[in-house]
């Protein structure tokens, strides 16, 4: 981008950023204190001006560095403000929200990611960051509790969501084509730009809508920018049909899954954005692992659906909603999109992207088929007998069923012809798969969190048994089941990573 003001160092407009930003605090703190200005009207102030101004950092940095360390340092300094309830007129809501540490990391990691690869989709997602999200906020504030709906923790509105798809949208049309004159790219033809701006607008409303505690922050900002990037590739490579093709058919295969109720409705719109992005970022190569787990994995929940087995005492059943979607394939999509950001010529990735399927596979069919053993498990540390589904409970059947899992997804690789017939590199992820699964069992056995219920004084892993709250125990108040699937998905992808690096020629 032309620098509108070449400072002399880069460092110098680093300090000159951080007094700006900390002027638009100061101004906030002191509107809210001495005009009475609401808290939520003087975030509202910091969050459009700071995105304004970082979002055209381009224009007045060369050098990414300098930004990124200035995401970094605001990271630290919002979140101990938020902890210390400090400047009050930039955090401040009616419901506890983290949006003001996840703005700076998005921002952050959009450099990273952006910077070089296409600078005009950076700005393009900061702008829809910072004019977007408040013009969501405005409007669905003052919408009637009727018009409201959730999808999944942070209630939104019909008119605000509206609002958030028009607002993106405009700025898609009107932004993109003098944004890329500026960076000296071809503009795109009318019906291309109408195109690209429709397909991430919808995208980028379900990942606002989808939130938790201010967490649109982040999620809106990242999908905007990928879903940017993932239609300007498969623009240029011809693909374009093929991906929208998948975008359609991705909205029929999550609103089935609803109706047959093996998601809630969070888990569909997660699913959506999941299956849209894994199949932008490596085609069949990466959905066909993806569906493999996801289709056999909940025909099998639904078979031994623990809802109707008293004796099997998880703390969620077979209906599985976007957590638990993205607790086994969150890893997964995060591999297999930086296999797409370094061009598909990382091989390694898209085995260790195999090895993470193949641990939430394992994991999965482990539990799934190890619910039909007649007798009880044992927990994997302590040799004692546990009720089944309990966290860290193994059992031979259910052992043979995860080895079954993790071998599926090596097969799957291998019918998308997305791997060549190599006996060490299919063992390899083989035995990483199964070792994150028995990894798993291991966190879940001794520092997972564990109840017991207060009126029958069972064990149990459920925050509500019997109608009352249950009573914390042992392991980790924060680490759940939910945790502990991404841990195992991770602990996958790392020792295949590993073992790779140390047996390869």
């Amino acid at each position: 981008m032309p620098l509108i003001f070449d400072f002399s160092s880069e460092w110098i407009a680093f300090f000159v950023y951080f007094a700006i930003i900390m002027g638009f605090i100061g101004i906030s703190e002191l509107a809210r204190k001495v005009l009475k200005l609401s808290p939520e009207l003087s975030r509202k102030f910091v969050h459009v001006m700071v995105g304004i101004l970082v979002g055209f950092a381009p224009f007045f940095l060369s050098d990414s560095l300098p930004a990124i360390a200035l995401g970094i340092l605001f990271t630290v300094l919002n979140y101990v403000a938020l902890k210390q309830d400090s400047f009050k007129g930039m955090h401040t809501t009616e419901r506890v929200s983290f949006g003001t540490v996840y703005f700076p990391i998005a921002f952050t990691i959009l450099i990273v990611l952006f910077w070089e690869r296409n600078i005009v989709i950076f700005i393009l997602a900061m702008l829809i960051l910072a004019f977007s999200d408040t013009l969501a906020t405005v409007v669905g504030e003052a919408a009637k509790p009727k018009k409201m709906f959730t999808l999944w923790r942070d209630p939104k509105s019909w008119p605000g969501s509206s609002t958030f798809f028009i607002t993106t949208f405009i700025i898609i049309i009107l932004g993109q084509p003098c944004l890329a004159e500026l960076a000296g790219q071809t503009p795109l033809p009318f019906i291309h730009l109408l195109g690209m701006a429709l397909f991430t607008s919808v995208l980028t409303s379900i990942g606002e809508a989808v939130s938790k505690r201010g967490s649109d922050n982040l999620t809106l900002t990242l999908v905007a920018a990928i879903s940017l990037d993932l239609y300007l590739y498969n623009l240029a490579n011809g693909t374009l049909h093929i991906l929208f093709a998948w975008f359609f058919f991705s909205i029929i295969m999550g609103w089935g899954a609803y109706k047959a109720k093996a998601l809630s409705v969070s888990g569909g719109f997660g699913a959506f954005l999941l299956g849209v992005f894994m199949f932008g970022s490596g085609g069949w190569n990466t959905m066909l692992p993806l569906i493999g787990f996801f289709v056999l994995s909940s025909l099998l929940s639904k078979i031994a659906d623990r809802k109707s087995r008293t004796d099997v005492i998880v703390s969620k059943g077979s209906r599985r909603d976007i957590v638990q979607v993205y607790a086994n394939g969150g890893i997964a999509l995060i591999i297999a999109l930086g296999w797409y950001f370094t061009g598909f010529k990382t091989d390694w990735l898209y085995w260790a992207f195999l090895a993470s399927i193949a641990a939430a596979t394992s994991d999965t069919w482990e539990t799934e088929i190890g619910s039909f053993s007649k007798g009880l498990p044992i927990d994997i540390l302590t040799g004692k007998r546990v009720a089944k589904g309990y966290s860290g409970g193994v059992s031979l059947l259910g052992s043979f069923g995860g080895l079954l899992g993790a071998f599926l997804i090596t097969i799957t690789a291998l019918m998308a012809d997305a791997m060549n017939f190599d006996p060490l590199l299919i063992t390899l992820i083989f035995i990483s798969g199964f070792l994150g699964s028995v990894i798993d069992s291991v966190l879940g056995s001794s520092i997972q969190a564990k109840y017991i219920c207060t009126v029958c004084e069972k064990p149990t892993e459920k925050l509500i048994h019997c109608d009352k709250p249950t009573s914390h125990v042992s392991g980790l108040v924060w680490l759940d089941n939910d945790w502990v699937n991404v841990a195992a998905t991770l602990s996958g992808a790392l020792i295949f990573t590993l073992l790779y690096f140390i047996l390869q020629p």
